[in-house]
């Protein structure tokens, strides 16, 4: 029987099979018999990816293939999860530098807007201010011209 099952494509990983095959053999008895006649029997079967299991052991052994599954299904969400946190520190990084990109940007333009309120806007005061000075320095008999053209005027 361990034979005829190992010709046949039960165990195929191209089609995702899993990796063994279990014979159910129903009678405990013959189970038992099997295991005392040839000792060696259980292991050569497992060597072919065989497990033989009786009414008794079956429960056991559906109960490692569950935990296996379930393993496998831990394991395979658990890489997603590395897979996703991997992606978000990517962006994560990619965000504070874009940050603090922004932050150094509006630091030059805050930069910028000071010396155009101070050292420009003082630049450009200053001939205001002379021509201002000039306007109202008053030189000897321009007083007297402009009032004689204002009374002119009246």
């Amino acid at each position: 029987m361990i034979k005829q099952v190992t010709t046949r494509d039960y165990i195929n990983p191209s089609d995702n099979t899993v990796d063994y095959v279990i014979i159910f053999i129903p009678n405990e008895q013959v189970y038992s018999f099997i295991n005392e006649a040839d000792t060696t029997i259980m292991d050569e079967a497992l060597k072919q990816k065989v497990i033989l299991c009786s009414p008794f052991t079956l429960y056991a052994v559906l109960a490692v293939i569950r935990q296996a599954v379930e393993n496998f299904n831990l394991e395979r969400t658990a890489s997603e999860i590395l897979r996703l946190l991997g992606e978000f520190s990517k962006q994560w990084n990619a965000y504070k530098d874009k940050f603090r990109l922004m932050g150094e940007r509006l630091d030059a333009a805050k930069r910028e807007y000071e010396i155009l309120v101070t050292t420009r806007s003082n630049m450009l005061e200053r001939p205001l201010k002379k021509i201002e000075d000039l306007r109202n320095q008053s030189t000897p008999g321009t007083d007297e011209k402009i009032k004689l053209d204002e009374v002119s005027l009246l």
